[in-house]
């Protein structure tokens, strides 16, 4: 499923989707009042000891929810020009690393500083990446972010009404933490759903994304063409 270019990418074409544009009223005002709480908490902890040209943790499968996937389909709607947003849906959205692991599509790898093309709109792992919640490998020095602090914002992004956040797939699989190429594949058509889920089944080890399986009511991922309970 994956075709030859000089970056390998996902053989589907992005640029067809319509469905990922077209999101309720009230979930785009769940996710922008859950993004106001998240940085009201971290409002003193965002604070960086960062070289100005690195971007070693913008590499990876970066995983975020569904409200944060529709943040920054917020963003792009509002802060980019049409053109733009086909260009990266054309060019950018479904490329793979060399160990074949989604490629962040905002990554702008040949900036000097400020890598990250949607950074006022970054998922949450991407805002404590480089504290102590998230230690980075270099000899920087962390911020302090302690453990409770995070998994407040997490559950303000993972949950609503004391339940998990997903999007069903099919009648047995639902999508609750996912790279934004998969959100885009999940939140369009019934066959891109299909094609994901395709996708996942084959390919699924390098991307660690967490489904649930609504029959088994568990959180699985695939590893070495095998689900991986992570809980139930």
């Amino acid at each position: 499923m994956i075709n030859n270019m000089e970056r390998q990418k996902i053989n589907y074409d992005f640029t067809k989707m319509k469905g990922i544009f077209q999101r309720p009223e009230e979930l785009n005002n769940f996710a922008l009042e859950r993004m106001e709480k998240v940085a009201y908490l971290l409002r003193d902890k965002e604070k960086y000891h960062c070289p100005a040209d690195c971007n070693d943790c913008c590499y990876g499968s970066i995983l975020m929810s569904y409200t944060e996937f529709t943040l920054i389909m917020l963003y792009l709607q509002h802060n980019w020009t049409r053109e733009e947003t086909a260009a990266l849906f054309r060019e950018r959205v479904g490329l793979l690393q060399n160990d074949e692991s989604l490629l962040c599509p905002f990554l702008q790898e040949e900036a000097g500083a400020r890598h990250c093309r949607i950074y006022p709109a970054r998922p949450l792992i991407c805002r404590v990446f480089g504290t102590t919640a998230s230690p980075c490998k270099k000899p920087v020095t962390p911020s302090p972010l302690n453990d409770e602090l995070f998994y407040q914002a997490y559950n303000l992004f993972y949950y609503g009404s004391g339940r998990f956040i997903a999007l069903d797939i099919d009648r047995k699989w639902s999508v609750y933490e996912a790279p934004f190429a998969f959100w885009c594949l999940a939140d369009d058509s019934e066959e891109s759903r299909s094609f994901l889920r395709s996708f996942i089944e084959e390919k699924g080890d390098s991307f660690r994304a967490v489904l649930y399986d609504q029959e088994a009511k568990m959180f699985f991922y695939y590893s070495k063409g095998h689900k991986e309970i992570i809980s139930t």
